[in-house]
Order: C-alpha cells, then sequence, then structure tokens
C-alpha cells in the first residue's frame, strides 16, 4: 500500500538523520573527513560514467544529453572533496542551514494544511518549524569559531530534525489515513 511505504520512508529517512547527528556529534572531525570523501567519491564515479556514456551513445544523443560537460563537472567536483576536504567542511554549515530551514518552511505547509483540515495539534508542527528555523539560522550566521564545536552543533541540530520529523510522524500518517479512506 502506498501509505505505508510513504510513512516507512519517513521513518528510514528520520532515523538516519538521527544516526547521522549522532555520528557528527560523537566524532566530528572524523566525520566531516568520511562525509566528504564518499561524497567526493560518488560524485567521481557519477562523472566518470557520465563521460564514459558520452562515448558509447549515439552522437546526436550525446549532444543533446550534455553528458561529457556534466560529467567533467561531477568528476571534478567530487575530486575537489576528496582533495580539499577542508575547505568543503567550511561550507558545511552553510548547507545544513539551508536544509534546516527547507525543513522549516516544509512544516510550516504541514502545520497550515492540518489546520486548514482541522486537526487539533497542527500547531505541533508549527513549533518544530520554528526550532528548525532557529537553528538553520543559527547555522547560516556560523557564530563558532570551531571546526569541531560547529560539526557538533549540526549534529546536534540534525537529531533535532530527526526527532521532529519521527515526532510528527502519527499526526502525517492520520492525515494520510483520512485522504486514502477519502478515496476509496
Amino acid at each position: 500500500m502506498k501509505k505505508k511505504r510513504i510513512v516507512s520512508d519517513l521513518t528510514l529517512i528520520s532515523l538516519f538523520y538521527v544516526a547521522l547527528g549522532v555520528i557528527l556529534l560523537g566524532w566530528p572531525e572524523l566525520s566531516s573527513r568520511i562525509i566528504c570523501y564518499a561524497f567526493g567519491g560518488v560524485l567521481t564515479v557519477s562523472g566518470i560514467l557520465r563521460i564514459v556514456r558520452y562515448f558509447l551513445r549515439d552522437q546526436y544523443d550525446g549532444m543533446i544529453r550534455k553528458d561529457f560537460s556534466f560529467g567533467l563537472v561531477l568528476a571534478a567536483g567530487g575530486l575537489f572533496l576528496i582533495f580539499r576536504p577542508d575547505t568543503v567542511v567550511s561550507f558545511l554549515p552553510f548547507v545544513f542551514g539551508l536544509l534546516l530551514v527547507a525543513g522549516c518552511a516544509e512544516k510550516l505547509q504541514t502545520a497550515a494544511d492540518l489546520r486548514r483540515i482541522g486537526i487539533p495539534l497542527w500547531y505541533v508542527p508549527l513549533i518544530m518549524g520554528g526550532v528548525s528555523l532557529v537553528l538553520g539560522i543559527i547555522l547560516l550566521c556560523q557564530p563558532f569559531g570551531s571546526a569541531m564545536i560547529l560539526t557538533r552543533f549540526i549534529g546536534v541540530a540534525i537529531i533535532v530534525e530527526g526527532v521532529e520529523n519521527l515526532a510528527a510522524l502519527p499526526i502525517f500518517e492520520r492525515k494520510l489515513q483520512d485522504h486514502y479512506s477519502d478515496r476509496m
């Protein structure tokens, strides 16, 4: 059933957030480098595969899909992540801050949707969205001097985001159940 799959996927994503946050909190320096190496490896391999695909495709298809140029950009970005992880780590607060602010926007949408359909606990995702917004703004402003403290803060912020998502799951599941029962 589609509803069960959606709830299962959201639960797994939320648990992944919590686990990633715990790793960043416990081992900030090592985890930052591992994340850079992992993403760098994925991007480099993806770029190489796109370049190879360019030469294996029909010349007109390759020209339209831009596999060669896109592959070069992916491979270069991946190699940069692998060989310059310290530079990349300095951008992580900005990226995670944007993700938290985006999560806030999604929670505000959920709160508005729940209020519109008359769910009494609509304010719970609103409060959670406010917490995500505050944490995201703090990360975007980068008030910390130490990369380790900042990485730990990112870990805490990701744990909070995952726990917020898990706490909102019953409300979301009820919303899905009402939606799908109305269609049967």
